[in-house]
């Protein structure tokens, strides 16, 4: 999962440049950008806290990569018990908190609207992401993703019945990985980087390899709701599969990235509660009735 997040940062750079007209950073310049934030010097601005400003961007990696665990890739894990698809869930929901928080702990004005931001559109991709997921569990009638893909094994693959719920997903997958559009709380051409505008060094490459981790484990998740009959049967074959998959939606969040405009906070507010959020449970209510 570690090197997949370089793989798929490598892939999304390389679509958006060609959505763009560009040619694109060679295979090896994601693993040069890391390397040389290691290598810089790490500075922690006067009044910031030094255990915190280290700690948070820990503690963001440690739960995306705990969340990696559990996460099935293609098709199963030894670790899957009942309810893991809450605690995995969770566990994504915890790297936007401390993103926050990365945000406040900084004495810089940039770096405090940004966390500002990033809490008010917490509340509006979380819940939307929640919501178009929880139609794949209550279609299966099980809480462990192994059970949801063995229900699709049975049933066939949710995204023929649950589209809707897929490119919801998507659209909270994008909010959640602050992407453009919704990257309200790092826009560089107001507020440089957000939250981590006062972040440098190992702190700073750190914050970068946990987004890229929760991408793969973002896409990873949609793929196992949506498209697990067409992965989880047994042959070399599931492995081509999923990575097709993966490509796939990975290719939708560079899509979105490179055609749209950034939303303002407000925008994105009334977006998801007035419309996305009223259609996800539309879906949940008529899923129930089947």
């Amino acid at each position: 999962m570690f090197f997949l997040g370089f793989i798929f940062e490598w892939i999304d750079r390389k679509l958006i440049a060609r959505f763009q007209g560009r040619v694109g950073p060679p295979w090896y310049q994601v693993f040069a950008d890391i390397i040389k934030l290691a290598v810089k010097e790490d500075i922690t601005p006067l009044g910031t806290n030094p255990w915190l400003a280290a700690g948070l961007p820990l503690v963001a990696y440690s739960s995306v990569a705990t969340a990696a665990v559990y996460n099935p890739v293609v098709g199963s894990t030894k670790y899957s018990f009942a309810g893991d698809f809450i605690v995995i869930m969770f566990l994504l929901s915890l790297p936007s908190l401390l993103y926050f928080l990365a945000g406040w702990i900084c004495t810089g004005v940039y770096s405090v609207m940004g966390g500002n931001r990033s809490l008010l559109q917490y509340f509006s991709y979380e819940v939307l992401f929640t919501l178009a997921l929880s139609g794949a569990a209550i279609a299966s009638e099980s809480w462990s993703l192994s059970g949801i893909i063995a229900h699709q094994v049975n049933s066939g693959a949710n995204i023929i019945h649950q589209l809707l719920g897929f490119l919801l997903a998507i659209l909270g997958l994008i909010g959640k990985l602050k992407r453009s559009p919704f990257d309200i709380p790092k826009a560089k051409s107001e507020i440089v980087a957000g939250p981590l505008t006062e972040f440098s060094g190992k702190k700073l490459a750190l914050w970068y390899l946990s987004i890229q981790l929760q991408t793969v484990v973002g896409i990873c998740l949609v793929i196992n709701c949506f498209f697990g009959s067409w992965f989880a049967a047994g042959g070399a074959h599931r492995f081509i599969a999923w990575f097709v998959f993966a490509i796939l939606v990975q290719g939708l969040l560079s899509l979105f990235y490179a055609i749209y405009a950034r939303l303002r906070i407000d925008q994105l507010i009334q977006l998801t509660w007035k419309i996305l959020i009223p259609l996800s449970l539309v879906q949940i209510a008529v899923l129930i009735l089947l």
